[in-house]
């Protein structure tokens, strides 16, 4: 009967070459884009409607994207906790991100996610 595991030597190779397994909650600095990515720059309004959507420039990939709304949103509302992420595909392109605000009210933000949209 095979085992479920993979081998000792496969673990070895793993170990030996830094791989981790994750487990938890993905931090902001492990999504953050390389050191070598143009800094990501925030314009716009504060995100309550689509008018006022927060512009994400500089962002190199969606997931780069992705990470710096999380951002935005630790700065802008601390104690957030991000509760689901929605996408309207335009042109322009949009992610509705719900958070949890810290008094325990949900709120709904706007980013225009244009600029990294399918990067």
């Amino acid at each position: 009967m095979r085992s479920p595991f993979p081998p000792s030597w496969l673990l070895a190779v793993l170990a030996a070459t830094g791989f981790t397994a994750m487990a938890g909650p993905v931090s902001a600095q492990e999504t953050a884009p390389a050191a070598t990515a143009s800094p990501i720059r925030y314009s716009g309004g504060d995100g309550l409607t689509l008018k006022k959507s927060i512009v994400i420039a500089g962002a190199v990939s969606t997931g780069a994207g992705e990470a710096a709304e999380l951002d935005w949103i630790r700065e802008h509302h601390p104690g957030a906790v991000f509760q689901s992420r929605g996408r309207i595909t335009g042109p322009p392109h949009y992610d509705v991100v719900t958070v949890k605000l810290a008094s325990g009210a949900l709120m709904d933000l706007h980013f225009d996610i244009s600029g990294f949209f399918g990067k």
